[in-house]
């Protein structure tokens, strides 16, 4: 019998995903920008790069916010990638006060390359899995974006009632 669905089974799929995801991200991300000779950035770089991918411009409490950083942090790294060129900032439309952050062209090109490296990367090595394996992982990607974006959203597990399948 399958325990997917039970509580233990849940739990154990739960680590194992867990375990899995930090690690995958680093080995993509280092392997990538190493194949396409990009200058490595920190990971809450990265984050920003994400969230501004490709024309979006928001003020640094909100990035913030949505990253979990502290306004000093948030604010320190905002200058390092304006003086690498990464990002612009602009004043807010809404509050001449505020400012807002976007990407450069120089920021958007580097993602283009980095997406292309990763992309040639994972077509190697997901061309050695089996069909049926490159089903599976095919279908497991949607249920990853859901998870992310519930997990993103805040969404108390707790106070939901268990989907059917």
């Amino acid at each position: 019998m399958d325990d997917s669905d039970s509580t233990p089974g849940l739990a154990d799929i739960a680590r194992r995903l867990s375990e899995e995801i930090g690690p995958f991200r680093r080995v993509l991300l280092n392997t990538s920008r190493s194949r396409a000779g990009l200058k490595a950035l920190p990971d809450a770089q990265i984050e920003i790069l994400r969230r501004l991918f490709p024309d979006k411009w928001e003020g640094p409490t909100v990035l913030g916010r949505q990253l979990g950083l502290a306004r000093p942090t948030i604010s320190n790294l905002v200058r390092t990638m304006e003086s690498d060129g990464l990002v612009a900032r602009r004043p807010d439309d809404s509050d001449a006060r505020s400012m807002r952050v976007g990407l450069t062209d120089l920021a958007r090109e580097q993602l283009r390359v980095y997406d292309i490296a990763a992309e040639g990367l994972l077509v190697e090595v997901l061309g050695d899995l089996t069909q049926a394996q490159q089903r599976t992982l095919r279908d497991a990607v949607p249920l990853l974006g859901q998870i992310r974006a519930e997990l993103e959203a805040g969404e108390a597990p707790s106070s939901r009632q268990p989907r059917q399948s």
